[in-house]
């Protein structure tokens, strides 16, 4: 009795050395498709270096050399137009930027596209406003030269605010020697001014050397 208990032992103790039966290794799940991330646009390129001072047929020269660049911009202010944003403010950091000279190329752009465009300075915004109030300028788009927004320094909230009064949205414009400062879309997004994108000015054209 006793050896058919140990031989039973034995052999369930002998079972639990018996290695198991491998699995098959799993597939690899197949790889989850992810949404491409969005590169930020590339600044839009406007007056190159060897333009630096404004003369007769400055804009036009500008226009015919850089036609791309102008179309781009302009298209990005018919989208805004699209939008609501009526009056788009040119605005950058220090003087000498050219934004006297993209206000022009960028009007005569919008209308050389059959848009019903005009220029204007912070001191005449509202009667321009004011004259396109009408039906008969119900579409008209404004672009204002205005001026230095963001001085060197911190941001001041109030100043901006005083500053952007009558403005439905802005292109900011940064000379190439200046760093890119992501500070002035996002303080312009907080006081409600949509921020349209950059112009990089005093750079070289497409096939040039910077």
């Amino acid at each position: 009795m006793r050896d058919l208990i140990d031989q039973a032992f034995l052999e369930r103790w002998q079972a639990t050395l018996t290695p198991a039966p491998r699995k098959s290794p799993a597939a690899p799940a197949a790889p989850v498709a992810q949404a491409p991330v969005e590169a930020p646009p590339a600044p839009i390129r406007i007056v190159p270096e060897d333009l630096t001072t404004a003369g007769t047929g400055l804009v036009d020269t500008l226009l015919a050399s850089a036609a791309g660049e102008w179309h781009a911009l302009a298209a990005e202010v018919e989208a805004a137009r699209q939008r609501g944003r009526r009056v788009i403010a040119v605005v950058g950091s220090e003087p000498g930027e050219g934004r006297t000279t993209i206000v022009a190329g960028l009007v005569q752009t919008l209308t050389s596209r059959g848009r019903d465009a005009v220029s204007c300075t912070p001191a005449g915004l509202t009667a321009t406003v004011d004259a396109a109030a009408g039906p008969a300028h119900g579409k008209r788009i404004v672009i204002v030269d205005a001026g230095i927004w963001f001085p060197p320094g911190p941001i001041r909230r109030q100043r901006l605010m005083l500053a952007s009064l009558g403005c439905d949205a802005a292109i900011l414009v940064r000379p190439a020697h200046r760093p890119e400062a992501t500070a002035w879309a996002v303080a312009l997004a907080a006081i409600g001014v949509e921020p349209l994108g950059e112009v990089l000015s005093f750079t070289a054209l497409a096939g040039e050397a910077a």
